[in-house]
């Protein structure tokens, strides 16, 4: 049996038997069920995850990594990802501390903590198990589409 997100009861008990940190007696949730913007927004904290793994640092400099990183692709809005960071600050999965810069004013400088490197973890694996679905359904819609088009002709 299969709940309103596809995953088979097995899967919701392997989700339900690490409880949230933040919430403590409440079962964990994937994090591809963590944050359910619309739009690009939904993948903002993987992105800015992957930023911190590789560089760290301000969060314009994030932007600018996952710019180039994503090689143009994947372009996140700067507020979103300032509320990004904050929400995964809150959750222990990101430190902050301000910096003095001498040729500008104070800027905020972001960290991982061992929490969001599980948390990329967790990413990680959230996003694979998309990419094996996406890549079913790609195939599905290819064979039904050559089927429709064979009983065309």
């Amino acid at each position: 049996m299969t709940d309103r997100h596809g995953e088979s009861d097995q899967t919701v008990q392997d989700h339900a038997e690490t409880a949230r940190p933040d919430c403590p007696g409440r079962p964990a949730r994937r994090p591809c069920c963590r944050r359910r913007g619309g739009g690009g927004g939904a993948l903002v904290e993987p992105a800015a995850l992957a930023a911190l793994l590789a560089a760290g640092g301000y969060g314009y400099d994030m932007r600018r990594t996952i710019l180039e990183m994503s090689g143009g692709v994947v372009d996140v809005d700067s507020g979103g990802l300032y509320r990004s960071l904050r929400k995964l600050e809150d959750e222990g999965a990101v430190i902050s501390r301000w910096v003095e810069d001498c040729a500008g004013p104070r800027r905020r400088e972001y960290e991982l903590t061992p929490t969001g490197v599980a948390l990329a973890e967790q990413w990680l694996a959230a996003l694979r198990s998309r990419k094996k679905l996406d890549e079913l359904l790609v195939d599905l819609l290819e064979k039904g589409l050559d089927a429709a088009s064979e009983d065309a002709d």
